[in-house]
């Protein structure tokens, strides 16, 4: 014999009746079959809006009795004919007529007990047992209704009964033994032992249908429900959440206790205690096998994975009472336990500090303020000699647990969690395990929790790890960048176990934003023009409300707008990769509040390619300097523009034509003058003297400019380049005379004692700069290590491409920290 219980969704219109009945079907050829039903989709809560409205007075119950009357209505106009429609309509008009003599009574006292609403909340069942065994008798179904009223005893907690066992199985046995049709059982009711209605809280079909398989001994316990099974992490809040194939007992009831909506939390230990087997399925999709419940046999225990599943609980307050005068002194957790109690107070999560001094309880934050009324009484004289210093109430706070019965014994689950937790900027305000190790419970504020399970569920579950990048600027360093994510996903995918995922982009006209990825072979189409969010400060407001894990801000712009709210990411524990140098290279006040945001959170601040575009020179500073070698001077060429200029001056020929055909291959900004200032090979020199630990403003380096004083203002470009020819003698002279002496001219920098210089200069043949080719970038690293030969970095300077294969190193760098 099995039990097979069918939820609100399973029979909430004709057509997912009607496949109920062939999972009956199915299920009678492995032998007798009792069916347990909830009330149908949204009765439940319709009845419980009748009786609120009704409590406040007046008539406006009334159309919520003509909506629950609809839809029993339309289900037995749609599955029943002749004789049978007519008897349950018969019975749906007489316990209408019941229940609204109920509501009615409600109204005129403006009173809803806890008697009267375990009556009200008691007709979805009865409503819906009737119809479905009138229907399976009318398919050729034996079926007879149950009114589980005449068979489950509970105590007189009306709303929330507490079952007695042992009078109940003897109910049990005496309607169910020897039933010669399929029973359809109401779930979630039953009754006092003075005969007046009880329910068995939310979801207690479930527990009504392994209470009858436990007592009748039964083969299995179907829960028949609207998912695949009891999942890894709720499927609605986690995309990646799979289905378990088999959990232990134990498991479900931590899972159940801690949030998860698809077992009663008392469901699973009658089951357990009788050795039967529960497996969750989906009628929707009766070919998925589902998850099973039962005991583990070793080998799986041993080959599971220590964590099985996570759940959480929204909307939940924490009460925090502390106190020096707590200390040592015995029974305040048994007044602070027993006061709660008293009161029905269910308390969910519990947390002391081993000073004694605090305790933290976790409950539902509708009881928040009658369990704090209860215990300021309790503890008056306590708070009154400040012998309990405070007793607070925080809301908005949800409760997560990380599960798995393999946990126990096995190293490392807690670190790996917390540090998961820290990476992504989660803070945890109370914790709790149990001794058996099965549970680890956090509690959190609840604008992370969405955040928290996908992080946490990503770190435990799934080989590949994804991160969030949120793009600004769509120019050409974006449209590289974008391709080679796009190009290497595959690999970075099989090889890195690493999904890169583009969730955002923007620039100061149009944005894309799209949580599962923005499509980067047609990104461009994805844009949408801002309307009235035309700011940086708009687009990160975007960003923070979505809290998604691993996330990365990637700056493609020149903006120092964009690089002021560089702080502001990073407290908010977003990490920064930037190809804009206005962060590093601005104002001292912007780079110490760039440096004291980043210390002060767990996000990541790379900018590797603000010097050397794609050359790994930031990196090879810090290296150096981090294993204890001492940078005695850093000399070198930091423009790719100003380095071709010069390596073609070696070759011959005139310094304004080469600064014309610079211009034409794309190698300068269309004004020309903006690379001959020397200003962005300075704000170059400024980071790395500020990273070498120099405290220097972009006014403190000498930079000497290539643009002739009396060339500089507001001259059309053209005209400039036609007058830039008034220099090519100088250049030509200073040619030859280093050509004389066996040197060659360059335009290089040199950092030394904290002074910065940048220059044209005559170096001899055998200086490294020498030896550049087109826009080569090079610097030399004179330290204690490397004093007599120098190490040098060389390599391609400019060009969107390598500057956004630089971005996109530094964002695999934050990647592989992240995950």
């Amino acid at each position: 014999m099995n039990v097979l219980k069918f939820g609100g969704t399973s029979i909430e219109n004709g057509k997912r009746i009607r496949n109920v009945l062939n999972i009956i079907r199915d299920a009678m050829h492995d032998g007798p079959v009792i069916v347990v039903v909830s009330a149908i989709r949204k009765v439940t809560d319709l009845l419980l809006d009748a009786a609120l409205t009704a409590c406040r007075g007046g008539g406006d119950y009334k159309e919520k009795l003509v909506d629950i009357e609809r839809l029993h209505t339309a289900l037995v106009e749609d599955l029943l004919t002749g004789e049978k429609a007519e008897d349950v309509q018969r019975y749906l008009s007489g316990v209408l007529s019941e229940l609204g003599d109920v509501l009615h009574g409600v109204s005129l006292l403006r009173e809803l007990s806890e008697k009267s609403s375990a009556l009200i909340m008691s007709f979805g069942e009865r409503f819906s047992a009737y119809i479905i065994s009138s229907y399976l008798s009318q398919e050729g179904v034996a079926a007879s209704y149950v009114d589980a009223r005449g068979m489950i005893v509970t105590d007189t907690s009306h709303g929330d009964a507490r079952v007695d066992m042992e009078a109940s199985a003897l109910q049990i046995r005496e309607r169910l033994n020897n039933a010669d049709s399929i029973p359809v059982v109401t779930g979630y009711i039953g009754s006092a032992p003075d005969g007046t209605v009880t329910t068995l809280g939310r979801g207690g079909s479930d527990y009504t249908a392994t209470i009858i398989g436990s007592v009748l001994g039964a083969g299995e316990i179907q829960i028949w429900t609207d998912v695949d099974g009891f999942f890894s992490a709720d499927p609605k809040r986690v995309r990646d959440a799979y289905a378990l194939p088999f959990i232990s007992y134990a498991e479900a009831m931590e899972l159940s206790h801690a949030g998860a909506k698809v077992l009663h939390p008392y469901a699973v230990h009658p089951a357990m205690k009788a050795g039967i087997p529960i497996t969750i399925r989906n009628s929707m999709n009766p070919g998925a096998p589902g998850t099973r419940i039962e005991k583990l046999s070793s080998e799986e225990a041993v080959s599971a994975r220590p964590v099985t599943g996570l759940s959480s609980i929204s909307d939940i307050v924490l009460l925090n009472i502390s106190g020096s005068g707590m200390v040592g002194v015995p029974g305040i957790a048994s007044r602070l336990f027993s006061c709660l109690a008293r009161h029905m107070i269910n308390i969910i999560f519990i947390s002391q500090a081993s000073s004694e001094q605090s305790i933290s309880l976790a409950i539902n934050a509708l009881q928040a303020s009658k369990a704090q009324m209860a215990l300021d009484d309790e503890f008056a004289v306590e708070l009154g000699s400040r012998q309990i210093e405070s007793l607070t109430v925080r809301q908005d706070i949800s409760m997560i647990a990380v599960v798995g019965k393999s946990m126990s014994g096995h190293p490392g689950v807690s670190a790996h969690l917390f540090e998961t937790l820290g990476k992504n900027g989660i803070n945890v305000i109370a914790v709790a395990q149990g001794a058996n190790e099965m549970n680890i419970s956090f509690v959190i504020d609840s604008h992370d929790e969405d955040k928290a399970l996908n992080c946490v569920h990503e770190s435990f579950f799934l080989s590949r790890r994804k991160v969030h990048v949120f793009i600004a600027g769509t120019g050409t360093i974006s449209s590289s960048l974008i391709g080679q994510i796009r190009d290497h996903h595959e690999t970075l995918s099989v090889g890195k176990n690493l999904d890169i995922v583009v969730c955002g982009m923007a620039n100061t006209r149009m944005m894309a934003l799209n949580n599962e990825g923005i499509d980067l072979n047609d990104w461009q189409s994805a844009l949408q023009p801002r309307e009235g969010e035309r700011t940086i400060g708009d687009y990160l407001a975007r960003i923070r409300s979505r809290n998604l894990h691993n996330t990365i801000f990637v700056d493609c712009t020149a903006s120092a707008d964009v690089a002021a709210a560089y702080p502001e990411l990073l407290r908010s524990n977003i990490s920064v990769v930037t190809a804009n140098k206005l962060g590093m290279a601005g104002s001292w006040d912007l780079y110490e509040t760039i440096n004291d945001a980043l210390n002060s959170s767990n996000a990541k601040f790379l900018y590797e390619t603000n010097v050397g575009a794609g050359l790994p020179i930031i990196n090879t500073l810090n290296d150096l300097r981090n294993s204890g070698d001492k940078i005695l001077k850093i000399e070198g060429v930091l423009s790719g523009t100003l380095s071709y200029i010069f390596n073609e001056l070696r070759k011959g020929g005139a310094f304004s034509r080469i600064v014309r055909q610079a211009r034409d291959a794309g190698f300068t900004e269309p004004d020309p003058r903006e690379d001959l200032s020397g200003a962005d090979f300075a704000r170059k020199f400024l980071i790395l003297g500020r990273e070498l630990g120099f405290r220097i403003n972009y006014e403190d380096i000498q930079c000497e400019s290539l643009v002739p004083d009396h060339l500089m203002g507001q001259m059309p470009v053209e005209e400039f380049l036609e007058k830039l020819a008034c220099v090519d003698e100088e250049y030509d002279d200073m040619n030859r005379k280093a050509a004389a002496e066996g040197m060659t001219i360059a335009y290089a920098g040199e950092i030394n004692g904290g002074k910065a210089k940048i220059s044209v200069k005559m170096l001899p043949l055998s200086n490294p700069v020498a030896g550049l080719n087109g826009t080569e970038n090079m610097v030399v690293f004179t330290t204690d290590r490397y004093f007599d030969t120098p190490l040098v970095v060389k390599g391609p300077g400019a060009g969107g491409e390598v500057t956004a294969g630089g971005v996109f190193a530094d964002i695999l760098r934050i990647a592989s920290y992240l995950v």
